[in-house]
């Protein structure tokens, strides 16, 4: 049955932000998804990670600068002052962007254990884009990539129903004729290629594809060693209540090195 233009809800995109200072670049990451219909709803979520939390509540912490290698305290007073002054500037950052594209937004900041949040939010939204942990070990090895560089866009497809929200959604967020989208896909969708071939022909018609099936032993971590070989700029998978398993949320935030966008549900009809 089709859905009633009247009876019709905005999409709701959740947009992580953390202490570490780099929701701008999701927010970017975004931009062309809320450039392509104005019937959105932004929520910005600051999300204050217990675990941070405890150890500014230390007596000190000390904190390494990657540019000199020096090393300074970090209390608690300078912690939090630094908290409240990088959420001040995601609230500002989203209320640009929602006024530059015209949609309406909402923004709050959350405390708590990560992974409950992060499930709060996706369980709630059709889009819910975040960023992977920031241990300072792998920020530091992490090389910087050039604003010029290529946009790969890695999607995970475990069944086709599920896959055509997730390719709908890439191909909005795919910036450019340059973009590179590499299909990740279940041993089982892979082996029905006139399935999958139809599939990204409706979602991608002008769009070229690399497809990778999956073996069949493996699971979430092979398709994230397989973002990782491809060297994906963006993850993307659907938020099925497998994904949405604790265990799976936390492999997600600890095993990739580029944001993660989880589709619940994005084109089609609307409940």
């Amino acid at each position: 049955m089709a859905t009633n233009p009247a009876d019709k809800r905005p999409r709701r995109i959740a947009v992580i932000l953390g202490s570490g200072g780099s929701g701008r670049s999701l927010l970017d990451l975004i931009l062309p998804l809320l450039s392509h219909e104005r019937d959105i709803e932004m929520h910005g979520v600051f999300l204050e990670e217990a675990e941070v939390q405890h150890a500014a509540e230390l007596p000190f912490v000390k904190e390494l600068c990657r540019v000199t290698f020096s090393v300074r305290e970090f209390n608690s007073d300078h912690f939090e002052r630094a908290l409240s002054l990088r959420m001040r500037t995601a609230r500002r950052a989203l209320a640009v962007l929602a006024k530059r594209t015209g949609v309406t937004h909402s923004f709050r900041n959350v405390r708590g254990p990560a992974i409950s949040l992060l499930l709060d939010a996706a369980t709630g939204s059709d889009i819910t884009v975040f960023e992977p942990a920031r241990m300072m070990a792998a920020a530091v090895s992490q090389p910087v990539r050039s604003p010029q560089a290529r946009q790969r866009i890695a999607v995970a497809i475990g069944d086709l129903e599920s896959g055509r929200s997730v390719l709908a959604a890439a191909a909005h967020l795919a910036v450019s004729e340059a973009s590179v989208i590499t299909v990740l896909a279940a041993p089982e969708v892979g082996r029905d290629e006139a399935g999958l071939t139809r599939l990204w022909h409706e979602t991608l018609p002008r769009r070229p594809l690399r497809v990778r099936v999956m073996p069949e032993e493996g699971g979430v971590l092979a398709l994230l060693e397989a973002a990782y070989r491809e060297a994906a700029t963006l993850f993307m998978v659907a938020a099925t209540e497998d994904i949405l398993q604790p265990a799976t949320l936390q492999a997600l935030r600890e095993r990739l090195r580029c944001p993660i966008c989880l589709v619940r549900q994005w084109g089609g009809e609307q409940g």
